[in-house]
């Protein structure tokens, strides 16, 4: 294959695709990008088979891959080539992209894409990182014919700018983004948004005067990040004024930078807060910005708040409310139960407002607003609309299974319980009131009670998914496996397309240990909605008990990332972690897991399993006597803490630990193996032999059972049937490879 030659600007000369300077005279070559040339199927680290490129700018290219290794799993690999740069630049260049990996690595946000490997092959280096399905912010401008957007979809979406930004700022150290633009924000099909591209981010080093180097993008960059002084929070304050300025208006600020147009003078629609908020944040001083992102984005809930219920200054409101003043009130409700049906909540909502502010005793004026608000998951907003119009129609069922969904919600279980008995005494015949009622039974932990309710419920409506998925979580509860399963395949039957009937169905199967199947389930509950949380811990849990470690850490991490409060997933991924030897990592995760949750038992649990590893069984006997606290029946934790005790020499206490796991589990075979050992240290060497028969005819393959048999045959005096005990201890081993 021919080499492609670059020419010489100063002499003409032809030099190697590579030269940096022209052989003949030595000038300075252009540089020229090498990166985006891979070919469809390229293997990249043993594992990334690339698809196709999706982006080419900077220093490095974009490509949509799959990961061989993980379920062909697709992410995306960034790329930059060091070839063309001077020895300088070089180091630059590599230092950033080094940097942005590891500050991706640190970061877990559900706008953030996670970051999974980082590499160098062929004087490349790569970013491998989640695969976004979707579009670039500048990509839907464009599409849209850069008209302005509506002012809904620009609160929610900076509502959620605002959310990532307060987490970057508030990190330890603190981060700034510095290059909030619509061509680092990515939408996914979800319309669920990312902010991507971190290779111009950095810590914020207080006192720091100025930045080494100005950086970002004009029209979109603060004043402060061209040198002047140091970039700061409230420099990304201003990108992001600039950004929604953008969306409201559709001027790019790039043609004119650092001057904008009041928006309202470019769209009428653009309330005055707004307005006002916007000239904040697109101060020129970076002192007189609003100081956080937290600041923000309280002001525009607000703002959307006001929206929602139709009080914002604007001359398009104004004109709508008089119009809907005009309407009568029956007209208002069916217009607003048209919109409620099509998921046009906002606007149904804003028209039930405008039923109530007709006529405030339409009760079912109030019912609407109650469904609009549940709708939303603005659960306290719903009680308060379903107990207006209870207050004048006692006799609603819905507002009734309204109010009981949302105290239920708002975890007041007792008082939903009483509030669906009078549904079903209204109309013993509504399924969606016995399906009510059967959650908060289970939620109550009276599962026979649910299963009683469920059945009613699906008495009255065979087809009903929902009750035959929460059946068939109290199946699971009950250990009613096969049942469960039949109950969630009917869920599945009635409406396949919902991830949490897969999820269900996948937890019943992982726990009958049938792990193949359990995985397909929850892929294909991830099928459905990629950012589902319970579904990639439920994968991480199949990985786990396949040993599969990376796999299970992989899913953990997916987990978290969707949902940052998931305690069970950091429980697992500390598990996981502890078994690769990662301890401080591991350590790292249960503290988390208990920080958000200090009443979760099996993360105190595991922590004192891991501090008792370490050696540091003080630290691990207070681990394993706060689980013990929240539930005194974990036999686990009695045995964890018997393990302590024991290697600190105190033989009566860890024999009493152990005697407590046995008491709740009598078939516990570590807890009777440990009973042997401390026995024997104890010198009651029958007993000794008891325990270890004990957990013998428990566990007769287990080699370590028969040696404490052995061990205490020798105390007793017994050489011969010692010498049979240690015959199969030797038996045993040679089967497991380990040596005798």
């Amino acid at each position: 294959m021919a080499t492609q030659e670059q020419f010489c600007a100063n002499c003409g000369a032809a030099n190697g695709s590579t030269a940096r300077f022209c052989q003949f005279c030595a000038a300075p070559l252009p540089f020229k990008h090498t990166t985006g040339s891979l070919p469809e199927q390229t293997l990249l680290n043993g594992r990334y088979q690339l698809e196709t490129r999706i982006g080419q700018g900077g220093m490095g290219a974009v490509y949509k891959a799959v990961d061989t290794r993980f379920n062909n799993r697709p992410v995306a690999i960034k790329e930059m080539s060091r070839a063309g740069l001077t020895e300088a630049h070089e180091q630059e260049a590599e230092a950033a992209f080094e940097h942005e990996a590891h500050l991706l690595a640190d970061l877990m946000h559900p706008n953030l894409p996670r970051i999974y490997d980082h590499f160098t092959e062929n004087e490349r280096s790569y970013l491998v990182m989640d695969f976004i399905e979707g579009e670039t912010m500048d990509d839907y401008l464009e599409q849209a014919g850069n008209k302005p957007i509506s002012l809904e979809q620009v609160l929610r979406w900076g509502g959620e700018l605002c959310d990532v930004l307060s987490y970057l700022h508030t990190h330890q150290p603190p981060i700034i983004f510095r290059d909030l633009k619509p061509s680092n924000v990515m939408i996914s099909g979800s319309d669920h948004i990312y902010l991507i591209d971190f290779g111009i981010a950095r810590v914020f080093k207080p006192g720091q005067q100025h930045d080494t180097v100005a950086l970002g993008s004009p029209g979109f960059a603060a004043p402060e990040q061209y040198g002047k002084s140091q970039s700061s929070p409230r420099s990304d304050i201003y990108s992001l004024g600039a950004l929604l300025h953008c969306l409201l208006t559709g001027v790019d600020p790039s043609e004119q930078p650092f001057f904008f147009r009041p928006a309202s003078q470019l769209n009428s629609s653009v309330p005055l807060e707004l307005e006002r908020l916007l000239g904040q944040m697109l101060e020129m001083s970076a002192d007189k910005r609003p100081a956080s992102a937290q600041d923000v984005q309280k002001i525009l809930k607000q703002i959307d708040q006001q929206r929602a219920n139709g009080t914002l200054t604007t001359a398009s409101t104004s004109s709508s409310s008089a119009v809907g003043a005009t309407r009568p009130a029956n007209q208002l409700l069916q217009d607003a139960y048209r919109l409620y049906a099509q998921n046009r909540v906002n606007e149904a909502l804003n028209t039930y407002d405008l039923a109530v502010q007709s006529d405030s005793q339409n009760a079912l004026a109030w019912q609407g607003r109650g469904l609009s608000y549940a709708q939303k998951g603005q659960h306290r907003d719903a009680l308060s609309s379903f107990e207006k119009a209870l207050q004048l129609d006692p006799m609603l069922v819905t507002s009734l299974n309204g109010k009981g969904t949302a105290l239920n919600m708002l975890h007041r279980n007792q008082e939903a319980l009483e509030v669906f008995d009078k549904a079903v005494i209204i109309d013993p015949d509504n399924p969606v009131a016995w399906n009510g009622k059967g959650a908060v039974e289970s939620a109550l932990a009276k599962p026979e009670q649910a299963l009683s309710s469920f059945d009613l419920a699906l008495h009255y409506d065979p087809h009903m998914a929902q009750a035959w998925s929460n059946k068939g979580l109290v199946l699971r509860q009950l250990k009613r496996y096969q049942e469960a399963l039949i109950a969630f395949d009917r869920a599945l039957a009635e409406d396949p397309a919902m991830a949490n009937h897969w999820n269900g169905k996948g937890l019943v199967l992982l726990e009958m240990g049938r792990l193949k199947e359990a995985l397909k389930a929850f892929n294909e509950a991830l099928q459905i909605n990629r950012n589902y949380a319970p579904a990639w811990y439920g994968v991480g849990n199949v990985r786990y008990a396949q040993q599969q470690l990376r796999g299970a850490l992989e899913a953990y991490d997916s987990a978290i990332r969707i949902d940052p409060n998931f305690v069970k997933a950091y429980d697992r991924r500390g598990n996981v972690l502890a078994d690769m030897g990662r301890y401080s990592q591991a350590l790292a995760s249960y503290d988390k897991a208990l920080q958000i949750d200090p009443r979760y038992a099996p993360a105190w649990n595991g922590k004192g399993s891991l501090l008792c590893q370490l050696e540091r069984y003080e630290q691990a006997l207070d681990a394993y006597s706060r689980a013990l606290i929240i539930n005194p029946n974990a036999a686990l934790a009695w045995n964890g803490k018997g393990n302590a005790y024991y290697h600190l020499n105190n033989h009566e206490m860890a024999l009493d630990a152990y005697n407590r796991a046995l008491r709740i589990n009598p078939r516990m075979v570590s807890a009777l193996h440990n009973k042997s050992l401390v026995l024997k240290q104890m010198r009651r060497y029958q007993e000794s032999l008891d325990a270890a028969e004990a957990a013998i005819r428990l566990a007769p393959r287990d080699p370590d059972n028969w040696l404490r048999k052995a061990e205490a045959l020798r105390k007793l005096h017994r050489g011969r049937d010692a010498r049979q005990a240690e015959a199969e201890v030797a038996r045993l081993r040679e089967g497991t490879g380990q040596r005798v």
